[in-house]
């Protein structure tokens, strides 16, 4: 189902959608704003998840290998997620004889 909205979009916006990305990846302009907006979406849906797994890390509801498993991310990845967020690698007794076990 779609719905039908009138938005209002800087000439220079549609000039370059129209030069760079329709006829070449989408067919019109509504192609352009729909995936635009998915991609948001999916990006704002990311973050929040990094967050709330970010917060579940720092109260130590969760490992940081769950973090990890639960954000479908590398360790590596997931520890720089969370340095840039400013949750830094809790290292204990605990993670030393899961690493070594």
């Amino acid at each position: 189902m779609y719905v039908k909205r009138t938005i209002t979009i800087p000439e220079e916006l549609v000039r370059d959608a129209e030069k760079y990305l329709i006829g070449k990846h989408y067919s019109n302009l509504s192609e352009v704003i729909r995936d635009g907006i998915r991609r948001i979406l999916r990006e704002y849906t990311r973050k929040a998840t990094i967050e709330e797994a970010a917060q579940l890390y720092r109260e130590g509801r969760i490992t940081i290998r769950e973090a990890a498993d639960l954000l479908g991310l590398t360790l590596r990845e997931t520890l720089e997620e969370f340095g840039k967020r400013g949750v830094y690698l809790r290292y204990g007794r605990e993670e030393l004889d899961e690493d070594t076990a």
